[in-house]
Order: C-alpha cells, then structure tokens, then sequence
C-alpha cells in the first residue's frame, strides 16, 4: 500500500475518498464505493496532486513500485476508475489523458486533515473497532449525525466523539482485509521430538485457506524463510505485501499440546484477536479447526456453500496418517533431493494406514513430478508412480486442484499429451483460481506451447497472487524471452536480482536475454555468477558451455563437454544437455542424437523443445521436425 505525505480526506464533486483507510465513498449516502486495492492508490496520486499531469512512469512507480508490469495494467486501471467514476471519455469530468505524457486529475478537490474531516460532513463512513472481539465481528455503524449548534461543551464532546468513530486511528477495517501470511509457529517443546510440529500445523492452515475466495494466503514457500525470523509479524507482514499475519507458537507436553495464535494486522500492529489452544495431540485436527475457524469468524469472511465443504473437510480422521501426512509435507516444502525420497515415505505411510486418504494420493503425486528435477539421478518410474497417485486422487475426491496440476505435469513432462495438460492445468485454475503455483506452471506451459501473451496473463496472476516469489516473478523473464520481448526480460531479472541476487534461475535467464540480444560477453559473465549461485549444478554448466562455443571460444565449451561425460559414468546428466553443447559446437549429429535419447527417456525438458532458443537453427529440418513429431509438437 502507499503512503502519501500526509493521510487526508479528498472531496470531489460526489465522492469522498478517504486517504488513511484508503476507501472511497459516496458523500450523500455514505456508501462504499468497491474499487481494487490498486484503483484506490492510483486515485490517490491522481487526487493528491490535481491539475499536474503525472507522467506514465511516475505513476507505475508509485502504483507498483517493484513489481514488473506493464503500461497496459495502468490503461486497464484508469478504465476501471473512469467507470467507477460514471466518466464520460469525450467530456471527462475527473481524470484527463494527456497524450504521449500521462494523466492529470481536473476535477476540484477539497482535502483536509483527517482529525477534521467529519466536523463538516454530513455522514460518517462505517467504521470498524481496532480489534475485533471473536464473538462480535460485526462492524460498527455509526448512526448519521449531523453538528448543530448547542454550545461550545456539546461541540466539543462532539468533536470527540467523531475523533473516535472515524476511521482516522484504524489504518484498515477488518472487512478490508484480504490476504494473510501465515507465520510458521515456533516450537517451544521441552522436548523437540517432532521438529516437524510447528512448520507443519501452518502450512495445513495455509492449504485450509488457500481454496478461499475472499482471502488469498501466501504460500508456505514464500513465508518459510521467516521460520528463525526475529522481526515482528507486522514488519513481515510489510515484506510479503499482506493486510494480516498469523503467527503462534506450539508447545507439547507428553500428550498434550498446546497453540498460542495471534492474528496482528499489519497496517498498524494491532491485534485482531489472540487465543490459547489445550487439547490432547490425538485430537489435533480439533485444534486446526478451531485456529481456522478463528480467522474466518475474527475476518466477517462469508463462506458459500463448496467453499464451506472445502474448508471443513479434513481428508482423513486417522490421526496417525496425518501426523505421516504432516511429516510428509514438512520434507516436501524443502525441495531437495533427500526431503523428496523423505516425503514420499510418509506420504506412503499415510495412504497405508487410510487407503481413502485423497489428499495423501495427491501428495505423493506432487512429489514424484518434482523429484527428477531436484534430484542427482534419473528415476524412471517416477512420472508413471506420479500418474498413478494422481488419478487415485482424483478417483477419491476429483475436487483436488493440486492433484489436477501434477496431472497435469505428468501428461505435459511424460505424455507429451499438449491438450490434457492444458485440460487438467484449466481444471485446476477453476477449482483454486487463488494458487500462485499453478497459475505460474500454467503460464509457464503456454509459453513453451508458443502462447506467451496468454502465459503473460497466467504468470502475471501468479505475482499477484504471491507479489514476493522469485520464482512468480522470474516466470515472467521466460514469458518475455519466447516473446522476444528481450530489453524486458533484462528489466525482469534485473528486479528479481535486486530481490535476491544470488538467484541461479534470474541470472540464467539474463545470460540467454543477454546471448539472444547478441550481446556475448555480458552474456557469459551472468552465465558464470549462474553456475556459482547454482552450486555448479550439470544444466548451467551445459548452459555455460553453449554460450562459450557461441562466443567461438570452443576449447572452453569442450573443456566442459568432457568434464559432463566423465559425470554421466557415475551420475545421470540429461541427454538434452549434451545436446545443448553440441548444438553450439556445431555438431548436428550428435544433437539429433541426443535429443532422440531425450525423448525416449522422457526427459523434463523436452516440452520447451519447440520453442527452445538454444535450437532455433534446427527448425525445418527433417530429422528434427521428426523429433518434435514424436511429442506431438
């Protein structure tokens, strides 16, 4: 959200906008005027500087600030307040487009100061009690009021009154709140037998939350890195751009267990409620639901009736499969090569002892698809146990969005089936429209199928889903590159670098920008920060290697081609890397040939085949459009 230099009240001509709560009403009725968090902030530039006209760039900058996005999201913006607006575009009564320039506010404005605003107004807008009781979460509603004059002492105790009632010292109303980041809960055990506990109990209430309409939750990766964390929740809650925080500690004695939550908002710190939690450990799932239901009741969040039957449902009542499960998902949210073989055996476990246990089928297919990309050999079985472990899944509960999405990985990285993954990836979008993740895969997959303005849309829903990822936002780097839109792809990662500048996937993507723009040099230096920050891993360096032999320095590209055969006689290397190198070196019998062993061993990179920026010169030959007719390309 920004910050202007001073919070005030800004009147023009009907409308009321309200700086420090950031609403905007109608002034007669006092009504709530819906506009997006975005519409509201680009209005208050607009307004809090009138008759100036503000260039484009000054705007996105002010608006976005880091985000990346383009001119197009500020023209779909102003659209949305001009009709919010009731404007009329040939006779504009507020917002004026200065051609090649920017937009300038000419409407008259009456600002004032926030502690003065309702001594003059006819209404007051609803407002919202600091920290809302559990069992009171309806709003407050100021009756209407209008200051008449009955002696200095009444006056006064007016004055008061509305200093109080106006949302001046409430920064956001509870109804304003819509997304949260929940905190892993510190584990205060005497006895830390199950490490597990804390960071597990958090990332279920994350999957409880993240099917929600109303609310979207940051996911468990974005907030992981905050587990050590001494910061207050409301600083971090800053960081990852969220309305609230959830953040507990967790604490078992022999049998018992007991939760202390805190729900802080991160506008001004205040505490929306906070509760103990005892319960015996076997009734765990008792004290899930009790935190979650909290935060829908302590919100006002109104559930329709699927969303209800998602958010109770708890997928098993065998406590021993989920504590298994819970363990399953704590080495899962790792990403490494161990924690992916621990998962997958506490994910067996659990679907051993609850043969219905959907959520754990669906587990077990989430981890599969990822392990020959994380891990240092090739497991062939693993895209088939995948498969399998979804549509079990799905036979069970066919609701399950993540089940839907490692379906849908398994028919684009195994099956090379084009229209079942866009299928089962549509199916996934529409059961969670509010999962970062699969809108990032999603749009990651429409660029490689050669769609990257619809990939744009999926990975750009993806950064606002989870504004801090680097993944989300880096995602957006590989849409720019199949777009060829390269100057933008360099601003991209250029971002995602100021984020963490040691991101291995960024600075990949600004070495093939840098390469595909012709400009070498540049080009092998990111390479070479790439394969460091990548711990020397086989695909940078294969990467490395291309552009070397590209830059005609061919010993290095072979100094490296020899050091990857040498791996490949203790260590799986992908085939497709040889044939990255080779293609570089010139040796085009060597790629095809390798390229035709990717395939047949299924390799997960074959679906960016076609668009691949590394085989642009093969296209119309016959041996490769071969290739590519063998993964219906």
């Amino acid at each position: 959200m920004i910050e202007l230099s001073e919070p005030k009240i800004y009147e023009f001509e009907e409308f009321r906008l309200d700086g420090r709560s950031h609403c905007l009403f109608r002034r007669e009725t006092g009504e709530l005027v819906p506009l997006t968090p975005k519409a509201i902030e680009l209005l208050l530039v607009l307004v809090e500087r009138p008759g100036q006209v503000l260039s484009k760039d000054e705007l996105l900058d002010k608006v976005w600030g880091k985000s990346f996005v383009e001119e197009a999201n500020l023209s779909q913006t102003i659209f949305v307040l001009r009709k919010t607006l009731g404007e009329n575009t040939k006779q504009p009564r507020f917002i004026l487009t200065s051609p090649n320039r920017g937009y300038q506010f000419i409407g008259s404005v009456r600002s004032f100061m926030t502690d003065d605003a309702v001594l003059g107004a006819d209404f007051l807008p609803e407002a919202q009690p600091v920290a809302a009781p559990i069992d009171h979460p309806e709003p407050v509603r100021p009756k209407r009021l209008r200051l008449v004059w009955l002696g200095v002492p009444l006056a006064l105790l007016l004055a008061l009154g509305a200093y109080w009632f106006y949302p001046k010292a409430k920064p956001a109303t509870l109804k304003e709140i819509r997304s949260i980041a929940i905190l892993p809960f510190k584990d205060s055990s005497t006895e830390q037998n199950e490490t597990y506990l804390g960071a597990s109990l958090a990332d279920a209430l994350v999957n409880k939350f993240s099917g929600l309409k109303r609310i979207t939750v940051r996911p468990t990766r974005t907030v992981a890195k905050y587990a050590d964390s001494r910061d207050d929740a409301s600083k971090i809650g800053r960081e990852l751009q969220v309305d609230a925080v959830l953040d507990g500690r967790i604490q078992r004695v022999g049998e018992r267990l007991r939760v202390s939550v805190q729900l802080i908002r991160t506008s001004d710190n205040a505490t929306i409620w906070s509760e103990n939690f005892d319960d015996d450990f076997t009734n765990f799932f008792a004290v899930q639901d009790s935190i979650s239901q909290k935060v829908v009741t302590s919100l006002a969040v109104q559930l329709d009736d699927s969303e209800r039957e998602k958010f109770n449902r708890r997928g098993t009542e065998n406590v021993a499969a989920y504590q298994e499960f819970l363990r399953g998902r704590f080495f899962w949210n790792k990403r490494t090569a161990d924690g992916l073989h621990e998962a997958i055996e506490y994910f067996q476990k659990a679907v051993e002892l609850d043969p219905s246990f959907a959520e754990g089928y669906s587990a077990l297919a989430e981890t599969y698809v990822l392990v020959n990309l994380f891990g240092s050999k090739h497991d062939p079985n693993a895209f088939p146990l995948a498969k399998a472990a979804a549509e079990k899944a799905l036979l069970l509960n066919p609701s399950l969005a993540e089940a839907h999405a490692a379906l849908a990985q398994v028919k684009m990285q195994y099956d090379f089936d084009w229209a079942g993954t866009e299928s089962e990836y549509l199916k996934a979008v529409e059961l969670n429209p509010n999962n970062a993740v699969v809108r990032q895969w999603y749009g990651e997959f429409l660029a490689l199928q050669g769609r990257p303005a619809e990939g744009k849309v999926q990975v750009q829903m993806a950064i606002d889903l989870d504004p801090t990822s680097l993944s989300a936002n880096n995602a957006l780097a590989l849409v720019l590159i199949k777009a060829n839109e390269l100057d933008q792809a360099l601003a991209v990662t250029a971002k995602v670098l100021e984020m963490e500048p040691n991101f291995p996937w960024a600075l990949h993507y600004r070495c093939r920008a840098f390469v595909l723009k012709g400009q070498l040099e540049p080009g092998i230096e990111v390479c070479r920060q790439a394969l460091a920050a990548s711990n020397q891993s086989i695909f940078m360096k294969a990467n490395l290697a291309h552009v070397l032999a590209k830059a005609g320095q061919e010993n290095g590209a072979r100094r490296i081609l020899t050091e990857l055969e040498q791996t490949a006689r203790t260590a799986y290397v992908s085939p497709y890397n040889f044939a990255m190198i080779h293609i570089a070196i010139g040796d085009k019998p060597a790629t095809l040939r390798y390229l035709n062993q990717a395939v047949d061993e299924h390799d997960f990179l074959i679906p960016s085949l076609k668009t691949d920026t590394f085989f642009l010169g093969l296209h119309g030959d016959p041996q490769f459009t071969n290739i590519l007719r063998r993964v219906n390309l």
